[in-house]
């Protein structure tokens, strides 16, 4: 298998230890290191009190129920504005 990028070492954004990437963007030195950025990126983000970017995209996606309704209400209102 050849590799069609450049292959140079990183240093692990979370644990600082040197790999050698998999992937061409690769960030992480294993899955561990990645859920551990992802949790405490989601634990800054309820410090802040905003919600994460996923949470926000899933809101928008409902398509029935009460975030359906939420949003529905929220356009209303702006339309009403205009």
């Amino acid at each position: 298998m050849t590799v069609m990028w450049d292959v140079q070492e990183r240093n692990c954004a979370v644990c600082g230890r040197v790999f050698i990437p998999r992937a061409p963007k690769a960030k992480y030195c294993s899955d561990e290191c990645r859920r551990k950025h992802e949790q405490d990126r989601a634990k800054e983000a309820r410090r802040k009190g905003s919600m994460q970017k996923r949470d926000r995209v899933d809101r928008y996606l409902a398509g029935s129920g009460a975030v359906h309704d939420e949003i529905m209400a929220m356009r209303r209102e702006v339309a009403m504005r205009c």
